[in-house]
């Protein structure tokens, strides 16, 4: 239940205010722009050889493109899911323990794929 000043500053029960229901927002917005360029990709790419595949990605139009999906991907996963930890999950220590899971989990994967699309773009420059 949240007081009326509570509710004029926008804050809910978490007390973090419309933050994570924007960022899922704008990030479920970009990511609706971003993902019918990075499917066409895919089917463009589909069946080709390395070489073919290793120099598209490192062209200009694609590379930074798939960079940017999945740091909007990881964003909005985290976000996501750390609504629906918050929400269902009651034990203190159970929600911190998750919560990190989750970022370490999301950022983890994000790090390293996004290092493999940099190796590959810096990698066919210096070739």
């Amino acid at each position: 239940m949240t007081t009326p000043l509570g509710r004029v500053r926008g804050l809910g029960s978490s007390k973090s205010g419309t933050t994570a229901y924007v960022i899922k927002q704008a990030s479920g917005l970009a990511l609706g722009i971003l993902t019918p360029y990075v499917i066409g990709i895919g089917i463009y790419l589909l069946g080709r050889d390395r070489p073919f595949v290793v120099s598209s990605i490192a062209s200009f139009w694609v590379g930074p493109v798939l960079v940017g999906f999945i740091i909007l991907s990881a964003i909005h996963m985290d976000a996501g899911m750390r609504a629906i930890i918050e929400d269902y999950v009651h034990g203190h220590m159970k929600k911190l323990a998750l919560l990190f899971l989750n970022s370490a989990f999301t950022w983890s994967v994000c790090v390293a794929s996004v290092l493999a699309i940099l190796l590959i773009m810096f990698e066919s420059a210096s070739r």
